[in-house]
């Protein structure tokens, strides 16, 4: 099992999400925003995915793909949009999954990664 980053500030989403995807032995790493998602890809071992909300405060989820996209040494992680405001794949990320999240389609998509 690889290790996925969750990314989105209410607390209680990421834990939610963390609990669920943690259950198969995958590593679960947490971030509040976009920036310290960047950090933390600055000093984990590289994710085999990111889960990445597009609406919070500080670095918004679409700064941060941004950032990913001009950093070769993470643009090529796979990120998948958890948002209930978008519905179109945004530029540099795989999928989109609106909220609420499907679980079973959810569980899916991250299989196919890590």
């Amino acid at each position: 099992m690889g290790t996925l980053l969750i990314v989105d500030n209410d607390v209680t989403t990421r834990e939610a999400l963390a609990e669920l995807l943690a259950k198969d032995g995958r590593e679960i790493v947490t971030a509040t925003d976009g920036r310290q998602a960047l950090d933390c890809l600055n000093t984990i071992p590289r994710p085999s995915l990111i889960l990445l909300d597009l609406s919070m405060p500080g670095m918004n989820g679409w700064e941060f793909l941004r950032h990913l996209s001009v950093n070769p040494v993470i643009a090529g992680i796979p990120t998948m949009v958890l948002s209930g405001a978008v519905s179109e794949v945004p530029p540099g990320a795989r999928q989109v999954l609106t909220k609420p999240v499907n679980v079973a389609r959810l569980m899916a998509l991250v299989d196919q990664y890590c």
